[in-house]
């Protein structure tokens, strides 16, 4: 396999690690992942500077062996699943909101003769 494919499925192995991450943890990593690229450092570095804890240092060894394109690549597929999960919960929320409604204003639905 090539060295493309090898990290390639680092990146994905990472990606599929943080989706079980809370909220907290998944901003934490791009937060790391951004400063490194900001800062022209390791994320290892960010990680001691920032003290995220809750963040295995594993993941974070991983993030140190990509390039630096791909770093930014997981730290947008972060930033999408971050995304994913708000719009769900919106609708989910919209959905509910829709649904007590129409429990509420149920005068829209016909009679029954059996109703009276």
């Amino acid at each position: 396999m090539d060295e493309m494919n090898l990290t390639k499925m680092k990146r994905l192995e990472i990606i599929k690690y943080s989706k079980n991450f809370d909220r907290a943890q998944s901003l934490g990593l791009n937060s790391l992942i951004f400063l490194a690229l900001r800062e022209q450092t390791s994320v290892a570095h960010q990680y001691e500077e920032c003290g995220f804890q809750d963040i295995p240092e594993e993941l974070i060894a991983g993030c140190d062996a990509l390039e630096n394109d791909e770093l930014l690549d997981l730290a947008g597929e972060i930033t999408f699943h971050l995304l994913g999960e708000k719009i769900t919960a919106a609708v989910e929320d919209e959905n509910a909101q829709y649904l007590a409604a129409q429990a509420i204003h149920d005068q829209n639905q016909p009679t029954l003769l059996s109703d009276y």
